[in-house]
């Protein structure tokens, strides 16, 4: 446990006890009162062997794996709902910051760019290559980077869909039908539809991802007549048809943990800055 992190949890402490206003508060400082909070702090996190660590880590991986497939759910839908998504400056990558002035520390724009930028490079050349690696390595922050950028792209090149279209919920059945959140975008004759997971506790055990149709089994999104069935998938580069009037999510969740799927009129672009002519079958 590195002393700049004791020393974090250390300012959080006070911070929280003193806005407590019960023994200690900003404008009457009980200065015995916070020693004591500080120096549980320092015995909670000294370094191993250490009881409170070894019965702690356990259940910090579990929140943390997740963890790490909420947040690229609340990615996904932050930046395909209505509105406009707003990022804090810092949280392109996983954000471990506590409450100000925590929050405020120096941001590393120079990584970000580096990611960034070979997230772009590797997307031409070796897509499934990225995907696994990201998968392998999400504890690093590239795969919120990843869902970032792609769904960034998708609604620059799709921006009436995302500024001008509808919302509409989409109904889901089978097994897992509880455990998917689904809508379209749509605008004219050009769609966008999100499908992500949630509450995935009870359907994957720790350290396993949400992936493919031995996971999700029958669940579906159910399309209505005036949806299109041809989608493609603009973080997997993917094509996928609906069947019978749904997509089936163990498709649309295959090699990755969420989706954003695009549908556009022949001679658009589609969403991974191409040119796909489509027909509905």
């Amino acid at each position: 446990m590195s002393s700049e992190f004791v020393q974090r949890i250390k300012e959080y402490v006070v911070k929280a006890v003193r806005e407590a206003k019960v023994h200690t508060a900003w404008l009457r400082p009980d200065r015995a009162y916070e020693e004591a909070y500080l120096a549980f702090v320092q015995t909670l996190l000294k370094p191993p062997p250490n009881d409170f660590l070894s019965a702690f880590v356990p259940f910090q991986r579990k929140i943390a794996h997740y963890g790490v497939l909420n947040s690229l759910s609340q990615t996904l839908l932050k930046i395909t709902s209505p509105g406009i998504p707003d990022f804090y400056q810092g949280t392109e990558l996983w954000d471990f910051s506590l409450v100000d002035p925590d929050n405020r520390r120096p941001v590393d724009y120079s990584v970000r760019r580096e990611i960034l930028a070979e997230i772009k490079h590797r997307s031409a050349k070796d897509l499934p290559g990225l995907i696994q690696e990201v998968l392998d390595s999400k504890e690093d922050g590239r795969i919120k980077l990843f869902v970032t950028h792609k769904a960034l792209a998708a609604r620059k090149l799709m921006s009436e869909v995302f500024f001008k279209g509808d919302y509409v919920p989409l109904r889901t059945v089978g097994r897992w039908k509880d455990h998917v959140v689904a809508f379209v975008r749509s605008f004219r004759n050009r769609w966008a539809m999100t499908i992500v997971p949630r509450l995935l506790t009870a359907v994957v055990a720790e350290g396993e991802l949400p992936l493919g149709p031995e996971v999700w089994g029958d669940t579906e999104v159910v399309l209505s007549k005036a949806m299109p069935r041809q989608w493609r998938n603009c973080c997997t580069d993917e094509e996928l048809l609906a069947n019978g009037g749904a997509i089936v999510v163990g498709s649309a969740l295959k090699r990755f943990p969420v989706a954003l799927l695009a549908h556009e009129q022949p001679g658009k672009g589609d969403c991974s800055g191409s040119s796909h002519p489509k027909r509905d079958p």
